[in-house]
């Protein structure tokens, strides 16, 4: 089973699936960057195939391990220009023609279960500020960084919210507070959904679009 994790910084998924990979033999697949390196970006189309061969790297790993973690939404590139309307992530139909493709060639495939973590913003705020503190970082910079994802942070919530209210089983919000609860919570996750792929991602499309739309004529 292929889940997903996801939320914005410092909510907690990848201390999470770091415990579920060391205690419970979870297989974790990090995102672009900590995969790939940084500063290996090429274009904007060498960033969408790395996150295609992300989801190689979960299905080939979904065989032997109890879950295959993905450190981060495969399908991100469609909808992070809805979380940061006013910078540009790439022409939207450029993305979105990349990823049909993909989809109608079986290259790629949404996940058994999205667990999108949050916590309450001032909890999220601390935790961003003890973890970067701890590398080094001016505060003047962290505090950049914490209010740069605060708006991220409502406007992801917002899309995971409508993704669930569509599609019930595929998203489980998760209030990430105690680690031991967490670990349960998703090692207990089912695969029961029969959702199709093409709908998912049209339905990912509208809302998109639709919120452009709606930002355009504010």
């Amino acid at each position: 089973m292929i889940v997903t994790f996801e939320g914005a910084p410092a909510v907690g998924k990848s201390t999470i699936a770091s415990v579920l990979k060391d205690e419970h033999g979870c297989y974790v697949v990090p995102e672009v960057n900590k995969l790939f390196g940084k500063d290996n970006r090429e274009s904007d189309l060498w960033y969408y195939q790395k996150q295609i061969e992300r989801w190689h790297i979960a299905s080939r790993s979904a065989n032997d391990a109890m879950l295959s973690i993905l450190d981060g939404d495969v399908f991100q590139p469609v909808w992070f220009g809805l979380t940061f309307p006013d910078e540009h992530w790439g022409c939207f139909d450029t993305i979105v023609s990349f990823y049909r493709k993909m989809l109608d060639g079986k290259r790629v495939s949404f996940p058994t279960k999205y667990v999108y973590f949050h916590v309450p913003e001032q909890v999220r705020a601390n935790r961003e500020f003890e973890r970067s503190s701890l590398l080094g970082r001016s505060s003047a910079v962290i505090e950049k960084k914490i209010s740069r994802f605060q708006h991220f942070s409502a406007l992801q919530k917002d899309y995971f919210t409508g993704l669930k209210e569509e599609f019930p089983e595929l998203v489980l919000f998760h209030e990430s507070n105690e680690i031991s609860r967490s670990i349960e919570q998703i090692l207990s996750c089912d695969d029961s959904h029969q959702y199709k792929d093409s709908d998912i991602f049209d339905f990912m499309i509208e809302r998109c679009r639709v919120n452009t739309r709606a930002k355009g004529n504010s």
